[in-house]
């Protein structure tokens, strides 16, 4: 069982908050000047003017602002809460309290702003002066699917600011993630810098909140580090420590465990079947034919199509084609849903759209905007989903049609109430559509589990928003999904296997490519996934920064093995000039003409400090690559995909099964260790009788069976690559050593 981890938050206490944790050291003497706390990372002073400023020790940093009233008294506080000790500074005006946490042996202040009375939605704390000057600034937009952006800053966060080597700091919201509104300064300037008469507002609600009320409270999480994809995941662990989110392992349902089939946009059967066999014998003969081709389904994605929606014009602007009831269409389904998934033999995904005009439910149940927030509703379409065989309810339109109204109160009744009714009948829930905000809410959400991170369709012009907004993804705790393709589209087949999340095609009957299909999966359909989804190395946030317009790089890792995809990315005006590329390409290596065949990747960007057996999946080959040393990743068809295996003590790399995508999967490489000797764990399917473990070794090894059989081993003198058959015992599994 695969789990993702992020910053090791397993060390720190539960919380222990409450009123007898906290102690006030003392309110600040009339004549002193500022108080001031700190830990191993920043210097917070808070001073009796209202100045208040946060300064980061290892860069230099200062982030300094200002409140809008002068205190009346500043004060210190201790305690303890879900992230473990921290000390904060109060400071309190007729209005508001404005505190600043930092937290003992942690890179993480959390400013915490609270009203003492009703009042205008204005004076937001925290607000800076202006960033730290010279780094490069990263962000996800507040548009459909969340896209990333360099240069700018997006309204809902997480802000991702870096300097060359790496130093980072990620500023967000650490609650009300759907209403929060960070601006920094007119057209993404530096506040009032460059005349931005409020600053840099990173504490801000949005505007269309007119008021706030007495005993409103809202926090806003900075999170420091070293590595733009390490301190990103400090700062999503922080967020989930603070709701009360634990790690999802990556088959933790049937959806992330094992192989499925998926009927959404761009899927062959999306609102079209074979008129001879009707919608559902269509559906039932795709089923059949996947499993005879030795590649059986799972579960099944029932999109839009499978409820009624509705129809004509909508004088105030309402989307008219939303559910009207969401229960399984009459005309399609004549013996219901639940009839329908006895035939099927196998659980669904289901699609929901918003409310439309037209549906008795705008009469029925409270709504927002297009979406019901009644318990009640969530409640009966929870038992109706669970009796109907489903186990994951995807929501979509989340960015618009499906967004409720903005306000304090509707977006977290509409998501908590839905999620509280799926998780009570078992069933977890799959974001789409999905503006920031959403993915930093899903920390709150237990059985909130996956997330499409592209637009509908994976191909190629997906390939770059998929990786990066798999990183937003992985660092608040989701699986990612790329969304629908088909099983002859091979470098799709490998990212979303590297995703580590849902893999799932829409092949048309007849179109099947079973051979691909295989090297993603066991025989029982359990996928062999990587430990944590594929996302760009450190590097690329640097050089896209920059517009290099290099190759992209992106990895993950299945234990000590990386798998490493990378594609060339040429601009169209370039590719048509042939124009060269002056700047630097992700890993350090000056790019020649557009159109690139290879790139140059360095072991230290991937992790692995020693050295390593890297294998070119594609072409079959492998090579020893020195400590420190880098290796060329060759492009064929456009893309490329190498595995690194580092070289242990004993000489030994192993690779794992190179049949499939991720040759060294937990799932059938359930546990390796390495020393004198390295010792390997295989797990078998039901019905397997024989897995290849291939490795590379200095002289011929010899392997021997602890559990099973083992067959002779095969060397090649000149690679150095050795390969044998190992068999399982008779109850299940085998272990082999390898010395």
């Amino acid at each position: 069982m695969q789990i993702r981890v992020g910053l090791d938050f397993a060390r720190v206490k539960k919380a222990v908050a409450s009123a007898a944790a906290v102690a006030v050291l003392g309110a600040l003497p009339a004549f002193a000047r500022s108080v001031s706390i700190k830990n191993a990372t920043v210097t917070v002073t808070f001073n009796a003017d209202g100045a208040y400023q946060v300064q980061c020790k290892g860069t230099q940093w200062v982030l300094r602002g200002t409140l809008g009233e002068t205190p009346e008294r500043v004060t210190r506080r201790s305690g303890t809460d879900a992230l473990g000790a921290w000390h904060e500074v109060d400071a309190r005006t007729a209005t508001e309290v404005a505190g600043i946490r930092v937290y003992n042996g942690q890179p993480v202040v959390l400013f915490k702003d609270k009203r003492l009375a009703d009042g205008k939605n204005a004076d937001v704390f925290p607000v800076f002066k202006a960033l730290p000057a010279g780094l490069m600034r990263f962000s996800y937009a507040v548009n459909t699917f969340a896209k990333f952006e360099f240069g700018k800053l997006g309204g809902e966060g997480p802000w991702v600011l870096y300097d060359a080597k790496g130093q980072t700091m990620v500023l967000s919201p650490a609650d009300h993630f759907l209403v929060a509104d960070m601006t920094d300064g007119p057209d993404g300037s530096e506040g009032v810098q460059a005349g931005g008469p409020n600053g840099v507002d990173a504490g801000g609600i949005d505007a269309k909140i007119a008021t706030l009320p007495a005993g409103f409270e809202h926090g806003t999480l900075l999170v420091l580090g070293k590595g733009v994809n390490e301190t990103l995941d400090a700062w999503g662990s922080a967020l989930q420590a603070m709701n009360g989110k634990t790690a999802i392992a990556n088959d933790r349902d049937v959806v992330l465990n094992k192989f499925g089939y998926w009927t959404d946009h761009f899927a062959t059967y999306y609102y079209k079947y074979d008129k001879k066999l009707g919608y559902l014998g269509t559906l039932l003969a795709v089923r059949d034919k996947y499993k005879a081709l030795g590649v059986p389904i799972e579960y099944m994605q029932l999109d839009s199509w499978w409820y009624p929606k509705g129809s004509g014009f909508s004088p105030d602007g309402t989307p008219v084609n939303g559910e009207t009831v969401y229960r399984a269409d009459k005309t399609i389904f004549p013996d219901g849903l639940k009839g329908f998934q006895k035939q099927m033999g196998l659980p669904f995904v289901v699609h929901a759209r918003w409310v439309a005009p037209v549906s008795p439910y705008r009469h029925e149940y409270k709504m927002s905007k297009n979406v019901v927030l009644s318990p009640k509703f969530w409640n009966e379409t929870a038992k109706y989903l669970k009796d109907g065989g489903v186990t994951v309810y995807e929501q979509d339109w989340l960015d618009d049609n499906a967004r409720p109204a903005i306000n304090l109160t509707d977006p977290q009744e509409f998501l908590g109430n839905m999620a509280k009714a799926m998780a009570r009948e078992g069933i977890t829930i799959q974001y789409c559509m999905p503006l920031p905000g959403y993915y930093m809410a899903s920390t709150r959400y237990q059985n909130v589990e996956t997330i499409r991170v592209s637009d509908d369709g994976f191909t190629r012009a997906r390939w770059d928003y998929f990786l990066y907004d798999s990183a937003l993804a992985h660092a608040v705790g989701l699986w990612p999904w790329s969304d629908v393709f088909m099983s002859g589209q091979e470098p799709e087949l490998i990212l979303d296997t590297l995703s580590a999340g849902p893999v799932g095609v829409g092949d048309a009957l007849g179109e099947i490519d079973a051979a691909n299909l295989k090297a993603t999966m066991r025989a029982d359909s359990v996928l062999l996934k990587p430990d944590v989804p594929v996302r760009p190395v450190d590097a690329m946030y640097r050089a896209d920064a920059a517009n290099a317009d290099g190759p992209m790089v992106a990895a993950t890792h299945s234990g000590d093995e990386v798998e490493v995809f990378a594609y060339p990315r040429a601009h169209p005006r370039k590719i048509a000039t042939g124009e060269e590329l002056e700047t630097q390409s992700a890993v350090g290596e000056t790019q020649g003409p557009v159109g690139e065949t290879q790139v140059t990747v360095r072991l230290s960007e991937l992790g692995i400090t020693g050295p390593a057996y890297v294998w070119d999946w594609v072409r079959k080959t492998g090579t020893v690559v020195p400590k420190g040393g880098s290796f060329a990743m060759k492009f064929a068809d456009g893309w490329a995909y190498d595995v690194a295996a580092p070289v242990g003590k004993d000489g030994i790399a192993l690779l794992g099964d190179t049949g499939k995508y991720v040759p060294l999967a937990g799932k059938r490489f359930s546990a390796v260790t390495s020393g004198k000797a390295t010792r390997v764990s295989v797990a078998f399917a039901a019905g397997e009788s024989a897995v290849t473990v291939s490795g590379y070794a200095a002289k011929k090894p010899v392997v021997r069976a602890v559990r099973g059989e083992a067959g002779a081993v095969e060397y090649d003198g000149e690679t150095g690559l050795f390969r044998v058959v190992v068999h399982p015992a008779s109850g299940g599994g085998a272990v082999v050593v390898v010395r």
